[in-house]
């Protein structure tokens, strides 16, 4: 016996959230290797070390949540 009224459930891939969410963490990932790119670079011999420790931390705390959006939402794009 057919189920009257019953539409189908679209599936969650259809959604656009993880591959957004996915390229947010590259972004985030590039953004923090650049920084920290420019930091060792632009510090590089001069006697200012505490500026270049600073400035590369901002860039490794922009790039491991990158590096966790991206890898996460790999994950889920690769099972889905």
């Amino acid at each position: 016996m057919p189920r009257l009224g019953l539409k189908a459930k679209k599936k969650q891939s259809d959604s656009m959230w993880p591959g957004l969410l996915y390229l947010l963490g590259r972004l985030l990932q590039v953004t923090g290797l650049v920084v920290t790119l420019v930091a060792a670079s632009a510090f590089f011999g001069t006697p200012d070390t505490l500026a270049m420790l600073r400035m590369m931390l901002i860039g490794v705390l922009l790039f491991l949540p990158g590096w966790w959006l991206a890898r996460a939402n790999s994950k889920d794009r690769a099972q889905g």
